[in-house]
């Protein structure tokens, strides 16, 4: 099984791909060959749980739309590609609490730029992957967390679209652990 986090910084995209990669490990900035390479050995292991914290041309433009005026410093061509076998999980920071957070690479409030872009982008791809009969993400969800950056961390699952759920609740996003229960029934109902 194949999960993908995507999200502004800060959101616990690494921490949530760590805790639920079967290895403990999360491959960074996936990109359509890793993800090639992964895929020619997963069937071997059904059980096995890859995650990938980013995908690179996702998380590329979503900042690079977001903060048009940064200087990036990198002209590496993407290639855009389809992930029919993998969930995609969008982690977005509470609107209220986006604004406050800080980031060793942004001043802060600058995510507040970014937040917001993740979410349109992520409820675009829902309704693109729903009208082309889930042929670009397996499922997607969107988790919204709240992180003070006094140590409260929460999260919930804001949307869930799959072609086969009828239903899901907060509490199946409330926790990693809880969100994974919800990708593996997901996964084998298919």
């Amino acid at each position: 099984m194949f999960i993908a986090f995507e999200g502004p910084d800060n959101v616990g995209k690494s921490t949530s791909a760590a805790q639920l990669a079967t290895d403990g490990k999360a491959v960074y900035n996936v990109t359509k060959d890793i993800h090639r390479t992964f895929q020619q050995g997963v069937h071997l292991e059904p059980d096995l749980v890859i995650t990938y914290d980013r995908i690179d041309w996702f998380s590329h433009m979503v900042y690079r739309l977001s903060l048009p005026d940064h200087e990036w410093n990198d002209s590496r061509v993407r290639t855009v590609f389809a992930m029919p076998d993998t969930h995609l999980v969008v982690k977005l920071h509470r609107p209220d609490m986006a604004e406050t957070i800080s980031d060793e690479l942004y001043a802060t409030g600058t995510l507040a730029e970014v937040n917001p872009m993740y979410y349109y982008f992520a409820d675009f791809l829902m309704q693109l992957n729903r009208q082309r009969e889930y042929a670009l993400f397996k499922t997607v969800s969107l988790v919204e967390v709240y992180n003070d950056q006094k140590g409260t961390f929460r999260q919930r699952l804001a949307a869930f679209d799959s072609p086969v759920a009828e239903y899901f609740t907060e509490e199946d996003g409330s926790s990693d652990a809880k969100l994974l229960e919800l990708l593996r029934h997901e996964e084998h109902r298919r």
